[in-house]
């Protein structure tokens, strides 16, 4: 199987050389107890030192101050995967986020099919969801050796008949297609061929511009709901602050 190599970029100047080797540590600890065991992925992280350029052949998560791409996961020029992090009190949280959800879907383009959740649609026809495994239970939180990680959920969380399995990591969500407060999905929908979420306040809302069939997909939602989709995000350090809800 392909390891990946990750590498914590600290882009601000302003973060403890000891804080980014705890927090590769976590991530590391991380993926191989708690996240390879269940989505299979593998990556070995590990923390630059200030001003050390970034190595080849490895997927930077940059700690940045002002985003240049924008907070998230991207592509660069070349088609390979990067992140962009919030400095702040709980960026190792929005790390772990991008860097599970860049492992499982590094290019943006992965989709699971299943009824549509918006009670509008009313016949629950079969929609697109992006797979993207932190977004529904992002408000949750857990600790590894003093270091604050997100939760993620489980390839079961994408199928509607799994009820009463392991949806998410720290089995906050009841079932299939939960969307908590504060968290979010989105999908595509072949009827109306548009963007779709059910966002942080629990509502659904449909993008205005139709589905661009030749654009990366995680790009064109992000372009499709403009700065929503990035206070919804990417505004993850207003959401979780304070929320850490386990220990490891």
């Amino acid at each position: 199987m392909v390891i990946r190599r990750i590498v914590l970029s600290d882009q601000t100047g302003g973060v403890d050389p000891n804080q980014m080797t705890a927090v590769a540590g976590a991530l590391q600890t991380q993926l191989d107890r708690d996240f390879s065991p269940i989505w299979g992925p593998r990556a070995q992280v590990t923390a630059l030192a200030s001003g050390d350029a970034v190595p080849p052949r490895t997927w930077p998560v940059f700690i940045v101050a002002q985003p240049d791409a924008g907070l998230g996961v991207h592509l660069d020029k070349n088609g390979k995967p990067f992140a962009e992090v919030q400095s702040g009190d709980t960026w190792s949280i929005t790390a772990s986020h991008e860097l599970l959800e860049m492992l499982v879907d590094p290019l943006g383009h992965k989709f699971r099919q299943a009824p549509d959740i918006d009670p509008a649609a009313g016949d629950q026809h079969l929609v697109s969801y992006l797979e993207e495994v932190c977004d529904p239970c992002e408000i949750y939180s857990y600790a590894i050796d003093g270091v604050d990680v997100s939760d993620f959920v489980t390839p079961d969380y994408y199928d509607a008949s799994a009820a009463g399995s392991q949806l998410d990591f720290l089995s906050k969500l009841a079932n299939p297609f939960d969307v908590p407060n504060g968290c979010y999905i989105s999908w595509q929908d072949p009827v109306d061929q548009r963007w779709h979420q059910k966002t942080p306040d629990g509502s659904f809302v449909t993008a205005q511009g139709k589905i661009n069939p030749h654009a990366n997909p995680r790009a064109d939602r992000d372009k499709a709901f403009g700065e929503a989709e990035a206070k919804y995000h990417h505004g993850l350090p207003d959401v979780v602050r304070g929320r850490a809800v386990g220990h490891a």
